[in-house]
């Protein structure tokens, strides 16, 4: 797992702090891991020790994918994937 960790670490500096701990707070929810005082130190080690390896595998999938396409992934309140300006598929082609 400390090798997994390391991994998570690496990719994670190529992605804003911001972002980074928002996909990592996602994955404990979905992991039904209770919410951390983020303020503390060596929190996020102990954020991502705390993952299944299976779970902090798919962290490290997603962190990676949002390095290399960091607005990819957002989506708006239709679940479409936005464009510039917020328009979605559904209203460009109407």
């Amino acid at each position: 797992m400390d090798e997994l960790a390391e991994k998570i670490r690496v990719a994670s500096e190529q992605l804003d702090p911001a972002r980074f701990l928002e996909l990592l707070r996602w994955h404990r929810v979905v992991a039904g891991l209770p919410e951390l005082d983020w303020s503390q130190p060596g929190v996020y080690k102990r954020a991502v020790d705390e993952l299944t390896p299976e779970r902090a595998a798919e962290l490290l999938r997603d962190v990676r994918r949002t390095a290399r396409d960091p607005r990819g992934h957002r989506h708006g309140a239709d679940g479409k994937p936005q464009f510039r300006q917020g328009r979605t598929l559904r209203n460009r082609f109407n």
